[in-house]
């Protein structure tokens, strides 16, 4: 089936170039090609669906860098219900997590790490057409120190317990594997920032990940864990949200290492009154240092994607922020498209509209480059060729793989 979806603006490539009155040509689920209308040849046209936006932006489907399926930031005490959760609890919280992530127009979601392994079960019927969703890049078990942090990490001590797990994520599909090296939310009492890992078990994981050209990505908010993580080959940095000025130097002496901002669990007053009283607090105490630390970061150069860490439907807020921080739009936008398919190792594939990538297309009112917050509202998604949703509601297909569940 071949379609062309025409635009006002269309943004194109992975710098996202403004091309104005742009045609997307789209077969069998992929982007053919991505020009002005007007050079739209008489082949293109031929038995083409068309879909015609006039005064909305086309651009890449958004990719969702930091993702828990099972955890909603929405939720009322949300870390506390996975200690008591069923898997079946767990399994409803996600299947209704993807649902409003595809609807706000993220096609992809990056998974740091699920019980269960509901992100590998849930990526198999996503993939089998059986339920509504963006795809999944599963993590599978998230390995934490056995005196450490992360609400969904499973506990590890030593280089050899770190490795089975490794292999054994690998063995089931990961698409990446996670660690977590420091605490979550950090206490303004402490002088110091704990490290739950020793450097041999970091790299430990990064030999198992890169022998099999797997990216490796460490929950790390600074401190001595930042600096093993970087120097013993992690290829990205999950939150960063207490990076001094020396981490930042080493980031910019290791360029391949990247950074993933989840900057809203901190600079969003909404998402307090979710979080018990005692993280509320720590947020809030640590809200002006993460704004300066991140901040510097983002001014340094240091090359960033964007994820919500479970903030279901609000990608758009993540980049509102991260403009605010220093920021030009335009890599703001990267951090949910170009940027988050680079670290996911997908470039060219998506997170950007060129011959021969998925055919995942969004639509907003406005621009994105001159607005960010128009992501907000997206009026149509497209994934691999299907639409999910158009003038601004779910589209038939949508509705009925759900009500099958």
């Amino acid at each position: 089936m071949k379609q062309i979806i025409t635009a006002r603006t269309v943004l194109a490539g992975s710098e996202l170039e403004e091309i104005q009155n742009g045609a997307v040509v789209v077969e069998d689920g992929k982007v053919v090609k991505v020009v002005p209308a007007e050079q739209l040849t008489e082949e293109d046209r031929a038995q083409a669906e068309w879909i015609a936006f006039e005064d909305e932006t086309v651009l890449p489907g958004l990719i969702e860098g930091h993702n828990h399926l099972s955890i909603d930031a929405r939720k009322s005490n949300h870390l506390e219900i996975l200690g008591t959760a069923t898997e079946c609890k767990l399994t409803l919280l996600a299947e209704e997590g993807l649902y409003d992530d595809l609807l706000s127009g993220v096609t992809t979601v990056r998974c740091m790490g699920e019980k269960h392994d509901l992100d590998l079960k849930l990526k198999k019927e996503i993939d089998a057409g059986n339920l509504v969703g963006p795809d999944i890049l599963p993590a599978g078990v998230g390995m934490k120190g056995s005196n450490g942090s992360g609400y969904i990490g499973a506990p590890h001590s030593g280089v050899e317990e770190f490795r089975r797990t490794a292999r054994s994520n690998v063995a089931k599909g990961v698409k990446l594997l996670k660690i977590f090296t420091t605490p979550g939310v950090f206490s303004t009492e402490q002088d110091f920032i704990p490290s739950f890992l020793s450097a041999e078990e970091i790299r430990t994981v990064v030999e198992e990940a890169h022998r099999l050209h797997l990216p490796v990505a460490a929950h790390c908010i600074g401190g001595q864990a930042l600096r093993d993580c970087v120097e013993q080959g992690v290829d990205v940095i999950e939150h960063a949200y207490c990076a001094s000025k020396e981490d930042i130097e080493l980031l910019k002496a290791h360029p391949d290492c990247w950074v993933d901002l989840t900057t809203g669990i901190y600079l969003d007053p909404d998402r307090e009154q979710y979080l018990s009283e005692n993280n509320a607090r720590n947020v809030r105490a640590g809200r002006e240092i993460v704004r300066e630390c991140v901040g510097n970061l983002v001014r340094a150069g240091i090359h960033f994607a964007l994820g919500t860490d479970a903030n279901h439907g609000l990608l758009w807020k993540e980049v509102v922020y991260t403009v605010e921080l220093g920021a030009s739009k335009r890599d703001a936008l990267k951090g949910v498209t170009s940027n988050a398919a680079y670290i996911s190792r997908l470039s060219g594939k998506k997170g950007e509209l060129t011959a021969g990538a998925d055919a995942d297309i969004i639509a907003v009112k406005g621009n994105p480059l001159e607005d960010p917050a128009v992501l907000a509202d997206v009026s149509f998604v497209m994934k691999k060729g299907v639409v999910y949703k158009k003038n601004g509601a779910p589209t038939a297909c949508c509705r009925s793989i759900q009500k099958t569940l």
